[in-house]
């Protein structure tokens, strides 16, 4: 997939369905077990190294802003990295926000996650 098509479950590798299902639900605690033990996380211009550190940051959002998250979008920018489309609307500033989660797969893990806007 070179293109970017609309959002479906069954177009992603299992790995990213499972991290995003509980991810979208705020379920952090469960979606970081998706995710490599030494995974580089950048989100909001800042990187993460590591599950528990994500999840510390995440959880910590979670807490500050309600969040609801709408998948919109798919595609594949390489042959091993995933791009979903994502709105976020909710508490936090500004209020709604569009961005681009990217997964980078290695052996079938996710070793780094992007987010951006």
């Amino acid at each position: 997939m070179t293109s970017t098509e609309a959002f479906t479950w069954d177009a992603l590798p299992e790995v990213v369905a499972g991290y995003l299902r509980p991810h979208v639900e705020q379920d952090f605690a469960t979606a970081v077990t998706f995710l490599a033990e030494d995974v580089v996380v950048i989100d909001n211009g800042e990187t993460l190294k590591g599950r528990d550190e994500t999840l510390k940051l995440f959880d910590a959002s979670a807490e500050q802003y309600e969040v609801t998250t709408t998948l919109h979008s798919i595609s594949r920018p390489a042959d091993d990295v995933w791009e979903v489309g994502t709105h976020l609307s909710g508490t936090f500033p500004g209020g709604e926000v569009d961005l681009r989660m990217l997964f980078t797969l290695v052996d079938g893990s996710i070793t780094r996650l992007e987010i951006t806007v």
